[in-house]
């Protein structure tokens, strides 16, 4: 006999058993003769039988897959938050479908037509920035598959929510470029309907009313993706301005290394003249010249907190428990290097 492809009536037919039989037998249930189960098992394990996972999940409807729609794989923030997701999934036996946005609705709503016909357990989700309208997520609630958005989040969706404390880095940042000596401080932005960069313009804004310093609309760039390219432009449009800032905060890092690259072409010195400030703490901000402060984020955390909540959200659903939904803030905090310190060794 083929050692592919074996099925339970295989294993059947070899010991004259019936397949209701067989397939007790490998579950171990008690209305099975210790030596038949003994027989079963032996000569399952001769054949090099496996199981088929698919169909018991299906019987079973529960598929141990969870879904996650994050904006940008390649994105330093989202791949730490996706290897908290995989971590914490792989350590509770679910495995992870990933699909990647790129800050497309049309594209969201496709991934999530996908999960759904994939009959995944739940989905974890950071929103595009160019997503309004969550029905597409309310459908996927109705049809009894958890929810819990991360990151860029709507409250238009009564579900689980993991969200940094964007005010409270954008205000600690700003604050520090205050402390440094800085009165004039520009922000370079994006799309102000994401809850992140939101929140970031929120907590700019509250720092400079806290130290009185006013609020200047030609110190604001709102840009597209918040880039590197984004951030070497705005910049030199800010430095080409009659009234030109001395600082700048970025509501993301490479906004805010565009801003650097487009300083150092203006031959401006990083902080003396013009201090930057970036967000997020991606791999290269240690490295690039000058080193550059940043505010961190624990995106390893959020993404294992995402699937602590959705799991346990499958297992109350499982047993028709209500859910109670809560929006869990992460602290953020500074990490200052030179673009707003200098080098203290000269």
């Amino acid at each position: 006999m083929s050692k592919h492809n074996i099925r339970l009536k295989d294993i059947a037919k070899e010991l004259g058993l019936s397949v209701p039989s067989v397939s007790r037998a490998l579950n171990n249930k008690p209305d099975i003769s210790e030596s038949t189960k003994k027989k079963v098992f032996e000569l399952a394990e001769k054949l090099h039988y496996q199981r088929n996972e698919f169909a018991v999940n299906f019987k079973n409807q529960q598929s141990f897959i969870i879904g996650a729609i994050i904006p940008q794989i390649v994105h330093h923030f989202f791949s730490n938050v996706i290897n908290g997701i995989i971590t914490e999934a792989e350590k509770a036996g679910y495995g992870i479908m990933l699909y990647q946005s790129n800050e497309s609705y049309q594209s969201e709503l496709r991934g999530v037509q996908t999960f759904q016909r994939s009959m995944i357990d739940g989905l974890i989700i950071s929103l595009s920035d160019s997503t309004t309208n969550v029905d597409h997520l309310r459908s996927l609630q109705n049809h009894n598959v958890p929810v819990v958005m991360i990151d860029k989040v709507s409250n238009a969706l009564e579900t689980a929510k993991i969200i940094c404390d964007d005010f409270k880095g954008a205000f600690e940042a700003t604050e520090h470029l205050v402390q440094i000596g800085k009165t004039k401080i520009a922000h370079i932005t994006g799309s102000l309907e994401p809850h992140t960069t939101k929140e970031r313009y929120r907590g700019y804004k509250a720092a400079l009313k806290q130290h009185n310093l006013e609020l200047k609309d030609h110190f604001i760039k709102k840009c597209n993706l918040v880039s590197q390219e984004d951030g070497y432009n705005a910049t030199l449009e800010l430095m080409k301005q009659h009234d030109k800032p001395n600082a700048i905060f970025c509501a993301t890092d490479p906004a805010a290394i565009g801003a650097i690259k487009a300083l150092k072409k203006l031959n401006i010195k990083i902080p003396e003249e013009v201090a930057v400030m970036g967000f997020s703490d991606w791999n290269m901000s240690s490295v690039i010249d000058p080193p550059l402060s940043s505010v961190i984020q624990p995106d390893q955390e959020m993404g294992k907190k995402a699937v602590e909540l959705i799991i346990n959200e499958i297992e109350l659903s499982k047993q028709n428990k209500p859910v109670q939904y809560k929006t869990h803030v992460m602290e953020t905090s500074l990490i200052l290097r030179e673009s707003t310190l200098g080098n203290k060794n000269e």
